[in-house]
């Protein structure tokens, strides 16, 4: 079992490559290697990765009242403890982010008729609101 846990957001630890392969199951599938690990070591794994990002604590705790409402109520301590433990996995961004609202419009041409019909304010609105969790990419990548 792969042991990740994470010390504090002021000292992130991410386990070394040969660590992380040795704890997956590697076989071949069709000729093509395919790794698994059991879903609570993923999960782990992606907190460590998470870990890393920049929290934008003033945006994130106004973006989700509910958040700074447990860090008054003494639940959890902070944006970027919430992010990493529990915000990630339900969707939530860290930090705004830019969207190129010119290509977003063109890459998605049904968010640019629904800022037409009046829908949303702009791709940036819809971004927010669905496109960040419909897996849309706010950028070229």
């Amino acid at each position: 079992m792969l042991d990740t846990t994470i010390v504090s957001s002021a000292n992130v630890y991410l386990p070394p490559f040969d660590l992380v392969r040795r704890s997956l199951d590697i076989h071949a599938v069709r000729g093509e290697l395919t790794a698994s690990l059991p879903y609570d070591d993923f999960v782990k794994l992606v907190k460590q990765l998470i870990g890393g990002i920049h929290v934008d604590e003033a945006w994130y705790l106004s973006r989700y009242p509910d958040v700074a409402d447990g860090i008054a109520r003494g639940i959890v301590r902070s944006a970027r403890e919430h992010f990493v433990q529990d915000g990630y996995f339900e969707g939530r961004l860290p930090f705004e982010l830019r969207v190129d609202e010119g290509w977003y419009l063109s890459r998605y041409p049904d968010v640019a008729e629904g800022v037409e019909r009046g829908e949303f304010e702009s791709g940036r609105d819809h971004f927010n609101k669905l496109g960040y969790m419909e897996g849309r990419e706010p950028f070229p990548v």
